[in-house]
């Protein structure tokens, strides 16, 4: 999970809580083709496909830039220099909801795909903002997430420095643990 500006935060769980787009603006084709070639990297091609597509506006509000049909939302999370494509379900956006709003996750099992990799975090800090000596900073990779209360029992190490290269529950002790599973996107 990286870290989104506050406004950022409250958009994204507008567009958790209603699932559709709060702005009608529309960019230009060529906008929409780049967007949707970044968010191509963040989750198989089968589940994209079928995704709702929403989109961070420069204004800070949030467009859908296609209702999709599956449960998955897929969008581009602010920061680093290009962003972090990802792909929820809808368990994992009910989750990323109460984390960006620091409230209890919901007691659901979520999903979710960062197959483009991500510009790292602290492994003991949910909300640490960049690397300090002390918060255990890791870059895992290519990934996927197994948010909510199973990834909590699934016998995983939960350790502050973990090996990046094997599953491993980040955030151990916070009530934000989820598992990371790294993942190869080379055949």
């Amino acid at each position: 999970m990286r870290r989104y500006n506050l406004m950022a935060c409250a958009l994204v769980i507008t567009f958790v809580a209603t699932q559709q787009s709060v702005c009608a603006q529309q960019t230009g084709a060529t906008g929409d083709d780049a967007y949707m070639a970044r968010i191509m990297t963040a989750a198989p091609p089968g589940v994209v496909k079928d995704a709702t597509i929403a989109q961070l506006q420069k204004d800070g509000t949030m467009r859908t830039v296609r209702q999709g049909t599956n449960q998955f939302t897929c969008m581009v999370l602010p920061g680093g220099p290009n962003g972090t494509p990802m792909c929820a379900d809808k368990g994992a956006m009910r989750w990323m909801g109460a984390y960006m709003m620091h409230t209890a996750p919901p007691d659901v099992t979520g999903f979710m795909y960062m197959l483009a990799g991500d510009e790292g975090t602290s492994n003991t800090d949910p909300y640490a903002t960049a690397p300090t000596p002390t918060n255990h900073w890791v870059k895992t990779g290519p990934h996927v997430m197994i948010l909510g209360p199973t990834a909590k029992t699934m016998g995983y190490p939960a350790t502050a420095d973990p090996d990046v290269s094997k599953p491993y529950v980040m955030w151990p002790g916070t009530p934000y643990a989820h598992l990371m599973i790294p993942v190869s996107t080379n055949p």
